[in-house]
Formats: structure tokens, C-alpha cells, sequence
């Protein structure tokens, strides 16, 4: 009867919902009535696991993250394999979008172990205090693909002593604390650190296909920032060269959606043509920044339609109550129901043609249009599929009509999962992406204020910022560093785009904030919630938080003569001088932060309506930035001192020019 009474109490539990259910991430939803006994991220969870004596399995991953989905249907979703997991494992589901922080961390664990960058799924197991003796990514279920497989590996951990394994842990975390220790013996930044950073990217460009690595190719759109303030900083051709060529690759290429508009994540080939179909809100207001700064110097139509048409589709897809949800997945239902990566952007050429051909378009406006979006009989992706992509220099005449005809075909599939988290950190990034293409159109300016107006409602209540939420919720999470970082830098950029003192003023509380929550004891944390991780200046999906945080910083004290948040900023960038001077090109938001020490941030000073007569992008200086200040004449004023003044703007900009001959 005893055994009788398991099996069925065992049966009830594989089906009911595990401690997932009343999660509100959308990527701990979907797993919630998996036979994996999920746990959140929790002390319960630990506890849990010491009480059971169990080790801990840990899957960190995202709602639209293609491989996290096939590892969880091949294993997280079979009977066998949960069985045995929940024998020996507590097992814990992460969504790193939501915790960032978290996944920072294990990823550097991944790291110490391999000596290589991780990814999603990222797989960790480790003891209950905390050891960690295993990391993955995508791990098979069975042998394959290089690995002995999940059930092999699980059943040689279940034969091994845990005390064994703590030992393994004990030795990477050793690592990580050697790795994490910020040296006591501060490198100068070399003087010539624009020229060998130039230097740094020729040595690895990929000048045949354009971008930062052969494959996979991600936009990168720091290194790109980077590049072309290096041009404004020394007005090298090369730095300006390398980031117009990887603009233009990818605005022609099938990174972009030739479509409907907006970038996706990367391409898994060399020449930006098969992407990895997640549209991620970081990834295009990063890159909105990037082709805005581009068209600052180039003034070139094809920057100005890769603006209009990217915040167009994100606006349309991921706008909600004026601010914007997080990511769309890769995969989409296909003809049987079924999810397929890319099943919605993609075209099989006959289909297509006959499709155009219906609507009463010739065939040779047919074969053309076709020819020049790379929408071939043979394909590019996954037999007799293509993603499009620009093929020709000159379009077809009736390209617009077969664009909008295509996009028609498009509506008769269902558009990829969007997951609605509302994520401060990226919604900030979006926004100043937006504040930034006011270069191309003053529209956005309303636009922009008008989301960042909508954030602040949303997150940032009583006092209090949020890391993120779902709509229609009130948000409970409180925020971290990155958080603080880039909302601080979108509201200076609203505050040069508009002059209204609510932004700056609100910029100036968001910084100090920033200060009081995660400065300790001379380091910067990356959260305020327990799990304490040190903040860095590597870039992974976008910019580095810390770096971001420099600049605020500096600008903060170069506006109001705060020597204390200058040498605050200042002791950022010094402390990882080492890394920048050996690898700045890979570190570019840290790198431009040590370029802003060099140059300096310059701040125009006078009254509202002197500085409403000129634009700030006409000057020819990379860091200039305008304040309102009860003065009739115009001031130039670095951190220690006013060096220009006086009633003619042009004689201002002169000197501020001139600062870069010296």
C-alpha cells in the first residue's frame, strides 16, 4: 500500500504546477507545469536543497531565447530525465532579464571555467552553499554535439561525494575572487590611447564583410559609438571608415527586417545575412544612437530611413501605456501549429512570386524586386526559405509595392511571442535612442518625452526605482545599477534635447541615488537586494552599467563643480586602466568614459533661449553638452574653470573647437 500511495503521490506532483505558478516573468511561466520541480531564485530554495541534502541544478535563460526552448522541451519537458533530476537536484529557473545581476555572475563562473564567453541556456550546478562545480550552456539531453549529455552527467555527479564537489567549487570560486580583485598597483591610461584603440580594432575588423568578428555577428553598437567619437576626438578616416561600413552592412543585410523595419539580434553567418530572428528593445535603441551619430556626419538618406523605420516597428510591436515591453521571440507558430525560428520573417521564393503575381504585379517588377531582397528559388536559410536581404545598389522601381505586398503575406502568419516585461534598464536605453534621433526628425523629441514621462509614472514611485514589471502591475523588484545608470543618461539626454529643468534636476537626484545604493566600501555593486556581485566594465548584450555610470558621473561634477564625483567617475576607469589598456577596443563604453577624462565634457552656459539658437551637433567637439544658466552671454566652462565667453555664439564655438588642436 506504502508504494502504492508514492507512485500515486509522485504521479500528482510530475503533473500539478511547480513553485513557478504565481511568477509573473513570462520565461517563468512558461516551464511552470513542467515535471521539473522548479524553484524561483530564493533563500527558500537553498535552504531547501541543505535540509534535503541535494545539490542545486540552475537554468538561467529568456523568454524569446531560442536555445533555452529546445533544451527545455528535450529535457526540461521529459518525465525520465525530471525524475532524475528531482532525485538529486533542487533546481532553480532564472530569468536573466530579471536578474541580471545573477546571470552576471554565473556567466563569469561559466568564464573562470572554460577561459571563453558562456550564452542561454546557461547551465550551472553546484552545491547548496553556493559551490559551483558544473557550467554549460545548451547541454543535450543525450550525448552530442561535444558533451557527454544531461543524463550522463547527472549520473556521474549522483556517484560523486558532495563533499568532492564542494572541493571543485571551492577552487573556481578561488578563481573568481583572483579575477574579481581590482589590482592595488593603478596603470596610467597610455596618452595615446585613441590611436592604439583605432590600431586595436584594424587588427581584428573584418574589413571583407564588415564588423567585429567573423561568426557569429553581433551590431555591437558601442564599439560602433566608440569609432565615430574617436573620428569627432582625432578625425582618423579609419575609425570613421570601419563604423560606416558595418552600419551600412547591416542596414543592407539580414540582420535588419528589409520588411518591416528593426534589427534583430545577430546573424549566425559572416556576411549579416541569417539572423537569430529575436527583436530585442536594447539592441535597436542602441542602434538607433549609433546610425543618429552616423548621420550626424554624413547626413546620408539611408541612416535616415533605418531610424524611421525601426522606431516605427518598435513602436508598433512593443509600445504599451507609452512605454515599451522587452523582446519577440525567434520562433513562431508555422502552418501546423508548430513553433519554427523564423517561420514569420521568411520567404520561399515560388510562394512569394505567385503571391505578388495575384495582386496584379508584372513579373518582371516581380523578378526584380525578389532578385534584389535575396529572396531566391535555392534559399539562404534552411533549405528553400530566404531572409531577405539587399542584394543590388540600385532598387527596382516597384520595390515599395512588393515591399508592402510582402508584408501583406506576412499577415497571414502569427507574429512571434513579444514577452511584455517592462524593464527599466532597457526602456532607458530605447528612449535616449529616440532622444537622439531628433537629429533626423524634432518629432521624436514628443515622442521620447513623452515614454520617459510614462517610465517614470510606472517605476519610479514614491522615491523608489523598479527593475522592471509587467503591465497593469505595480512593480515590486527594486532597481540595480543598471537601472540607475542608463535612466540617469536618458534623462541628460532629455535635458539637452528639451532644456526643461525637471529632467536635469531629476537626473542629478537618479545619480546620487545611484551613489548612496551601490558605492560600497570603494566598490560598485551591481544590485542592493543581498546577492552581492561586484559591477564591471565588460560589455555583454550592451553597454557595461559601471562605465555608463562614469560618465554620469563626470558630467554630473563638470556641470556642477563636484570635485568629489569626478574623482568618483575618475576611480572608475582607473581602476580597470589596466584592462583598457590592453583590450579598450573590447571594453568601449569604459574606453570612451577614459576618452571623456582626456578631451573633457564641455558645458555651454546661458539662458534658454540663447541656447535654443544653435544645435550642439554643429559643433565640432565629441563632448560638448548645453546647461541653462541666468547669464545674457554665452559661457564655455569645464569642470575647474569658464575658458570662453561672451555675447556672439560663433566666437564660443571657435574656442571650443580650437581645444582640439591643442
Amino acid at each position: 500500500m506504502r508504494i502504492i500511495t508514492l507512485i500515486l503521490s509522485f504521479t500528482i506532483f510530475v503533473f500539478a504546477s511547480n513553485n513557478l505558478a504565481n511568477e509573473t516573468s513570462p520565461y517563468l511561466l512558461q516551464p511552470k507545469e513542467n515535471p521539473v520541480d522548479w524553484h524561483p531564485w530564493s533563500e527558500e530554495a537553498f535552504l531547501k536543497a541543505k535540509q534535503e541534502n541535494k545539490l542545486i541544478f540552475l537554468s538561467i535563460g529568456y523568454s524569446t531565447c531560442h536555445w533555452c526552448h529546445v533544451m527545455a522541451h528535450e529535457s526540461f519537458e521529459n518525465e525520465h530525465f525530471a525524475k532524475l533530476l528531482n532525485k538529486y537536484f533542487i533546481s532553480i529557473k532564472v530569468d536573466r532579464e530579471e536578474l541580471p545581476h545573477i546571470d552576471a555572475y554565473y556567466q563569469k563562473v561559466y568564464r573562470t571555467m572554460h577561459n571563453k564567453s558562456g550564452g542561454w541556456p546557461l547551465t550551472i550546478m553546484m552545491t547548496a552553499d553556493k559551490k559551483p562545480f558544473f557550467s554549460g550552456t545548451y547541454v543535450p539531453l543525450s550525448a552530442g554535439y561535444g558533451s557527454e549529455g544531461l543524463i550522463n552527467i547527472i549520473n556521474g555527479v549522483a556517484v560523486t561525494s558532495h563533499q568532492k564537489l564542494s572541493q571543485r567549487g571551492e577552487k573556481v570560486l578561488a578563481s573568481m575572487q583572483l579575477s574579481q580583485n581590482i589590482p592595488n598597483h593603478k596603470t596610467p591610461l597610455h596618452s595615446d590611447l585613441a590611436y592604439r584603440t583605432i590600431n586595436e580594432f584594424q587588427s581584428y575588423y573584418d574589413f571583407k564583410n564588415s564588423g567585429f568578428s567573423k561568426q557569429p555577428k553581433f551590431p555591437e553598437a558601442s564599439k560602433i559609438i566608440l569609432l565615430l567619437k574617436l573620428y569627432e576626438s582625432r578625425k582618423n578616416q579609419e575609425s570613421l571608415d570601419m563604423a560606416l561600413m558595418t552600419l551600412d552592412a547591416m542596414a543592407k543585410g539580414g540582420i535588419y527586417d528589409q520588411i518591416e523595419g528593426g534589427f534583430y539580434r545577430y546573424t549566425v553567418d559572416e556576411k549579416w545575412q541569417i539572423p537569430h530572428f529575436e527583436k530585442m528593445l536594447y539592441t535597436n535603441g542602441e542602434l538607433l544612437e549609433a546610425y543618429s551619430l552616423a548621420y550626424k556626419h554624413t547626413k546620408n538618406p539611408l541612416y535616415k530611413k533605418i531610424i524611421d523605420e525601426t522606431i516605427a516597428q518598435m513602436d508598433k510591436r512593443f509600445q504599451i501605456g507609452g512605454v515599451y515591453m522587452s523582446a519577440s521571440n525567434a520562433d513562431s507558430k508555422n502552418r501546423e501549429g508548430k513553433n519554427e525560428e523564423g517561420f514569420y520573417f521568411v520567404y520561399e521564393h515560388d510562394e512569394a512570386f505567385e503571391y505578388l503575381k495575384k495582386r496584379g504585379l508584372e513579373k518582371a517588377d516581380i523578378d526584380a524586386a525578389l532578385a534584389y531582397l535575396g529572396i531566391k528559388e535555392d534559399g539562404n536559410f534552411d533549405g528553400d526559405l530566404s531572409n531577405p536581404h539587399i542584394t543590388e545598389k540600385v532598387a527596382p522601381k516597384n520595390l515599395k509595392k512588393a515591399k508592402e505586398m510582402l508584408l501583406e503575406m506576412r499577415k497571414t502568419r502569427e507574429y512571434p511571442f513579444v514577452d511584455n516585461k517592462i524593464n527599466t534598464a532597457w526602456n532607458a536605453l530605447y528612449i535616449k535612442g529616440k532622444f537622439k534621433a531628433a537629429i533626423v526628425d524634432k518629432k521624436f523629441i514628443l515622442q521620447a518625452k513623452k515614454s520617459l514621462d510614462a517610465l517614470l509614472e510606472k517605476m519610479y514611485v514614491k522615491g523608489e526605482l523598479y527593475h522592471q514589471s509587467i503591465p497593469n502591475a505595480k512593480p515590486t523588484q527594486k532597481a540595480l545599477l543598471e537601472d540607475y545608470a542608463f535612466l540617469a543618461a536618458t534623462l541628460f539626454e532629455a535635458y539637452q534635447a528639451t532644456l526643461e529643468q525637471r529632467y536635469f534636476e531629476l537626473y542629478i537626484e537618479i545619480v546620487g541615488k545611484s551613489v548612496t545604493l551601490f558605492y560600497k566600501n570603494g566598490r560598485w555593486i551591481e544590485s542592493n537586494d543581498g546577492f552581492e556581485t561586484y559591477a564591471d566594465i565588460s560589455e555583454r548584450a550592451y553597454a557595461s552599467a559601471l562605465a555608463q555610470q562614469s560618465i554620469n558621473l563626470l558630467n554630473y561634477a563638470t556641470v556642477l563643480a563636484d570635485t568629489k564625483k569626478f574623482a568618483m567617475a575618475k576611480e572608475i576607469t582607473e581602476s580597470f586602466s589596466g584592462t583598457i589598456n590592453t583590450n579598450s577596443s573590447s571594453h568601449p563604453t569604459a574606453t570612451l568614459a577614459s576618452l571623456m577624462f582626456k578631451y573633457e565634457s564641455v558645458f555651454i552656459k546661458s539662458t534658454k533661449s540663447n541656447l535654443e539658437r544653435f544645435d550642439a551637433n554643429d559643433i565640432k567637439y565629441p563632448f560638448v553638452y548645453k546647461y541653462l544658466y541666468d547669464a545674457n552671454e554665452y559661457l564655455a566652462c569645464k569642470i575647474n574653470s569658464c575658458f570662453s565667453y561672451g555675447t556672439e555664439f560663433e566666437k564660443v564655438k571657435k574656442d571650443i573647437e580650437s581645444l582640439l588642436k591643442r
